[in-house]
């Protein structure tokens, strides 16, 4: 059974109105702040900020970052014009992870890790399949 209304696809009808374009603005803002940040952290030479609470606690961290990073590049799905952006957000994501390790490579005192590229790729993984399941859940209770 499908819902009259789509709610996938993000995409304003009619006039932009002042309050579409802040919330779009906002999306955007997020979405660019995620990669700015991801990139900032990796491209320092040392990070002990948070002391260690627990063992492969950078893992933790790593998956964090990333399910933040899909969520933000949930909220701007509108930018990917298929009927099914869940596979491109992936790929998209999962490229931004192999050139972050990439450049860590290329930082003093950090290296690129399988481990640290895993950890990006569940997170990633874990965001993008909540919202898979969120959407399904949505067109089974129309």
């Amino acid at each position: 059974m499908r819902c009259k209304k789509d709610r996938s696809s993000g995409k304003a009808e009619g006039p932009m109105t002042a309050r579409t374009l802040a919330v779009t603005v906002v999306k955007r803002v997020f979405l660019l702040t995620m990669l700015g940040g991801i990139f900032y952290l990796s491209h320092q030479p040392s990070l002990k900020v948070i002391p260690p609470l627990f063992p492969h606690q950078d893992k933790v961290l790593h998956a964090g970052m990333y399910f933040l990073l899909s969520i933000s590049m949930i909220l701007n799905r509108d930018l990917c014009r298929t009927l099914s952006p869940v596979p491109i957000m992936f790929i998209l994501g999962f490229i931004y992870a192999v050139s972050d390790e990439i450049h860590q490579s290329f930082v003093p005192g950090r290296d690129c890790s399988a481990g640290d590229l895993l950890a990006d790729i569940v997170g990633l993984s874990i965001g993008l399949s909540l919202y898979l399941w969120y959407r399904r859940r949505q067109w089974k209770t129309c």
